[in-house]
């Protein structure tokens, strides 16, 4: 199951359309669907598209200051990104938390590399944090399972400070109300701000990995609010 969750989105990937499409149009001289993957590429790979995307992926989102932050018991960072956690270190040292909460996030085919959740731990020693300030979930493969393991680790009713890019956190905010937990937004990585030149009008590939990474997100979140739809729905 963890394998199709990770497969699916890659084979639904706008550039993995794109080829299917022009396959299709080869095979069946159809011009109509090699158009339309071109059409398609042409989008994605737009540089003004893949920002207005990566906006609205990032809304409702701002940058915080730590000392706005009202203290929480616990600062969680999910896994994906080194820079997380040294924003959670910050919250720790302002005194806006009492302990950090990491996830040992990894890819499920890569059995003998080191969790993302291990190499924070490493990173909190050599920066002087005591043992017993931070706590690590059990191995993760994706956010759902994250929101699990912490719920195992920690009482439902704890205040979380949540850290984590901002086009991912609508995402991971969602899964952690719906199960319970009062959570406090601090986005750490924001991807807009690129300014408009003539070279924002020419496809490029980075546009194109930017599009994909926003298209693969929105799958994500319509994924989730749909499952949790259908559980209460059959409660």
């Amino acid at each position: 199951m963890i394998y199709f969750h990770k497969i699916l989105p890659l084979l639904t990937a706008p550039m993995c359309v794109v080829l299917f499409l022009l396959v299709i149009g080869l095979v069946m001289k159809r011009s109509a669907f090699s158009i339309s993957g071109l059409t398609i590429l042409l989008i994605f790979s737009n540089p003004l598209f893949a920002d207005w995307a990566i906006r609205q992926a990032e809304k409702p989102f701002v940058p915080i200051n730590i000392n706005s932050l009202r203290k929480s018991n616990f600062v969680v960072v999910l896994s994906g990104d080194d820079a997380r956690f040294e924003s959670a270190l910050r919250i720790l040292e302002k005194d806006k938390a009492d302990k950090i909460i990491v996830t040992a996030g990894k890819t499920p085919w890569e059995k003998k590399q080191l969790s993302d959740g291990h190499k924070y731990i490493n990173m909190a020693k050599q920066r002087g944090i005591k043992s017993d300030e931070i706590l690590i979930t059990g191995i993760v493969h994706n956010t759902e399972q994250e929101v699990v393991e912490i719920s195992k680790i920690i009482p439902i009713e704890s205040n979380l400070i949540l850290v984590t890019s901002a086009i991912h956190m609508t995402r991971a905010k969602m899964l952690f109300e719906n199960a319970g937990f009062e959570t406090v937004a601090f986005p750490n990585k924001f991807f807009t701000g690129h300014k408009t030149t003539p070279m924002s009008f020419i496809p490029s590939a980075s546009a194109l990995s930017r599009s994909s990474n926003i298209y693969r997100e929105f799958q994500g979140r319509l994924f989730y609010r749909l499952k949790h739809s259908l559980k209460s729905l059959f409660a």
